[in-house]
């Protein structure tokens, strides 16, 4: 397996795989509104996407998109790991986590202050594996929507 920063080049397979998670989360097919967002995203430098490669298909094992965010406080960059997804067929080869040791270092090589991310209260297998590797659960802010 090898981890790549995606870029345009990526896109087609990486649409596929981001309707599937699209679908997973209870969301209609189509292809046309996943392209559209992920070429947005990729096009203009809003987002940076890591993708899990299987070196013998090339198929996209899985991918996760960050979001650049700042600190005004600490006067710094964050990011925000808003999606991960591993295709069903390649979960419990370990790809979560060289997709998160990427994120890792990423964080570390764009000097980020730290690196957030959320996950539904229901998925306990996510937890642990964020806990395991070094993300601790906040417990100290109430976060509000609008």
């Amino acid at each position: 397996m090898r981890i790549e920063k995606c870029t345009i080049n990526h896109l087609p397979q990486l649409t596929m795989l981001f309707n599937e998670y699209r679908i997973h989360f209870d969301q209609e097919s189509d292809l046309a509104i996943s392209y559209n967002f992920l070429k947005d995203r990729l096009e203009n430098n809003q987002a940076t996407i890591f993708a899990a490669i299987n070196e013998d298909s090339r198929e996209l094992m899985g991918f996760t998109l960050l979001y650049p965010m700042f600190s005004s406080l600490k006067a710094k960059s964050t990011w925000t790991l808003n999606d991960m997804f591993i295709s069903e067929r390649y979960r419990k080869f370990g790809v979560a986590t060289r997709l998160l040791e990427e994120v890792r270092e990423f964080g570390a090589k764009t000097d980020a202050e730290w690196i957030m991310l959320k996950t539904g209260m229901e998925n306990t297998r996510a937890q642990a594996l964020y806990e395991k590797f070094g993300f601790r659960k906040d417990e100290g802010h109430f976060y509000y929507y609008l």
